[in-house]
């Protein structure tokens, strides 16, 4: 199976020193949740970095594949800056 990018979204607000005990991802918090984005992961990778999160009893929202390139992680999606915007 080929590596994908993922972008999970979680409860709560999770800072940088989070996602620098993960090697090859990004977290951007939001009000009430973080998005995290991976680089590409094989499967094993992919269900490691759920395990985690289980382990550290962090709830997930949603887990979908995702097209964003590394760059793109970086900056806000529009509806980010939008939901940013009218709050």
């Amino acid at each position: 199976m080929r590596p994908v990018r993922y972008t999970i979204v979680v409860r709560g607000r999770l800072s940088q020193r989070f996602a620098s005990a993960f090697p090859g991802i990004t977290a951007e918090a939001g009000h009430d949740e973080t998005r995290i984005d991976t680089e590409p992961l094989d499967l094993s990778q992919f269900y490691g970095l759920l395990e985690h999160l289980r382990n550290l009893a962090i709830e997930l929202v949603s887990v979908n594949e995702s097209s964003r390139t590394t760059e793109d992680a970086v900056r806000p999606i529009e509806s980010d800056v939008h939901e940013a915007e009218t709050s």
